[in-house]
């Protein structure tokens, strides 16, 4: 009867170690489901203006001299009436002014979206990173 006392008090002794030891268990947490969008959207505006102003003076001028030589054999040497051409000027003056102006909108929408599944406390969905 000796053994059996033995063996029993072992056995008690193994049952309350055993109770003793924190049993293994499981806290649940939430779980989220989600579809988050990412939108993102911008705006330029640009205005320019230009002005140009061009001037072109020029003058020309050819001149014979007198030559002294008759039209005609016989004819009498005449300062206004000889083989030489007459004068030749030109004078050009033009200016140009050019302005120029320009206007330019943009917009611009850009939409990302991703499903995710988060367990837990999870700073960044669907990444798993539950900090």
């Amino acid at each position: 009867m000796s053994k059996v006392i033995k063996y029993g008090i072992l056995f008690v002794l193994a049952v309350v170690v055993a109770s003793l030891i924190v049993p293994a268990g499981a806290n649940l947490v939430g779980t989220a489901f989600g579809f988050p969008t990412i939108v993102q959207s911008g705006t330029t505006t640009a205005f320019n203006r230009d002005t140009a102003a061009a001037t072109d003076t020029e003058a020309f001028a050819l001149s014979f001299a007198n030559t002294g030589t008759p039209l005609l054999d016989g004819c009498p040497v005449t300062p206004g009436f000889t083989l030489g051409f007459p004068t030749i000027a030109q004078t050009v003056a033009q200016t140009q002014v050019l302005t120029h102006c320009d206007f330019a909108q943009t917009t611009e929408n850009a939409a990302f979206s991703y499903p995710f599944v988060g367990v837990g406390g999870v700073a960044i969905p669907g990444f798993g990173f539950g900090f």
